[in-house]
């Protein structure tokens, strides 16, 4: 039996996005071939998704945009896991049930918290071993590796000082690091800064990693011939760079068995 995990690195869904002042604004849709191809995946033409939203605290509008993405744009039926607040519904059932779990971004810290919590990590890693296709977005993909970085507050601009490698589920070796191509809007010169902390960290740790521009994903596909990493890109220029000490390498697509 293949198992496949698609980890994207960052990127819009085409959500509306709500400012304090009241105002709106349409983000755009920079991500459609990777979920074009999420569910292509299942073979299925309509496929049921699983939306795991833990790492934003399971914030309604996010579902909504999942839902009008991935069921109205794509024909899949979509299904809303809530982990931080009380459901009747049943965790495992649902999880096992699947053609695709879709875990959305926010904080990987608080992701992990919840999926621990209420053992869903171990239903994953089931459903996983089964067939069930794995995905997800920013902190949605760093859960399927053996760790993800960051720093203490989880906002993805650590400094050498706070950057540490933290324990994920295990399915891919190595770490993942999202948003590898974002500029720092404020504050910290993320190239000079973070990126340098993430290479001196592998150094240090004697650890290799991902990272992963926005509306870029890796596609890693196992069966009993090993496991291929390959990559999808979704956004014009963007990639994705293995990060070995003490430099970063691009994967060239579509080649190679790690």
């Amino acid at each position: 039996m293949r198992k496949t995990i698609v980890a994207i690195g960052g990127g819009e869904i085409g959500r509306i996005k709500v400012y304090d002042d009241g105002h709106t604004e349409q983000k755009p849709i920079e991500t459609m071939l990777i979920d074009e191809k999420i569910v292509k995946l299942t073979g299925k033409d309509h496929p049921t998704l699983v939306f795991i939203g833990a790492a934003c605290g399971d914030n309604p509008a996010y579902y909504t945009a999942v839902k009008n993405h991935f069921e109205n744009r794509l024909g899949a039926r979509t299904i809303n896991l809530v982990l931080t607040k009380p459901t009747d519904i049943d965790i495992k059932k649902t999880i096992m049930n699947a053609d695709i779990i879709y875990i959305g971004g926010g904080n990987v810290t608080d992701l992990m918290s919840a999926l621990h919590e209420k053992h869903v990590d171990k239903m994953l890693i089931d459903a996983y071993n089964n067939g069930v296709i794995m995905s997800g977005n920013s902190a949605g993909g760093c859960v399927w590796f053996e760790s993800y970085a960051n720093d203490e507050d989880d906002d993805f601009d650590g400094t050498q000082d706070t950057l540490k490698t933290k324990p994920a589920l295990g399915l891919v070796k190595g770490f993942f690091y999202p948003h590898w191509n974002q500029k720092a809007k404020t504050g910290i010169d993320k190239d000079n800064v973070s990126k340098h902390a993430i290479m001196q960290m592998l150094c240090d740790e004697q650890k290799y990693g991902y990272g992963v521009d926005e509306g870029a994903a890796l596609l890693i596909q196992t069966d009993d011939q090993g496991q291929t990493i390959t990559e999808i890109i979704s956004k014009t220029g963007a990639k994705i760079y293995k990060l070995l000490k003490p430099k970063q390498q691009h994967i060239n697509p579509g080649k190679g068995r790690e």
